[in-house]
């Protein structure tokens, strides 16, 4: 059964991060702030579902999936927790906040 993350964001401008905005079925990295250096906060993949983004305020809201269903330990994705969305485990591209689903 997939795994859904929904989060606000705040996209890394050009000049700080990716080149271009984010953008439909964009696969990503996500790891969690609050648990770096727990042995269970490996790197996991996303997949970029739906998501509504400014560019003028390079500040959005996305409802991403995934791409394993191995089960996330408990809690970790209720709303508040932050998160980094990551190229490649290392470059960050956004900074974020995990939020209950938004009707769209």
């Amino acid at each position: 059964m997939p795994i859904f993350i929904h989060f606000e964001f705040m996209w890394m401008p050009p000049r700080f991060g990716h080149p271009i905005p984010p953008y439909e079925n964009m696969m990503t990295q996500i790891r969690w702030q609050h648990y770096m250096g727990y042995p269970e906060n490996e790197i996991r993949s996303l997949k970029w579902e739906y998501f509504d983004y400014d560019l003028m305020t390079s500040q959005g809201y996305a409802k991403c999936r995934f791409l394993s269903d191995e089960s996330l330990p408990e809690g970790w994705l209720e709303p508040g927790l932050f998160i980094e969305l990551t190229s490649g485990g290392d470059r960050v591209l956004a900074i974020g906040r995990i939020v209950e689903e938004r009707r769209t």
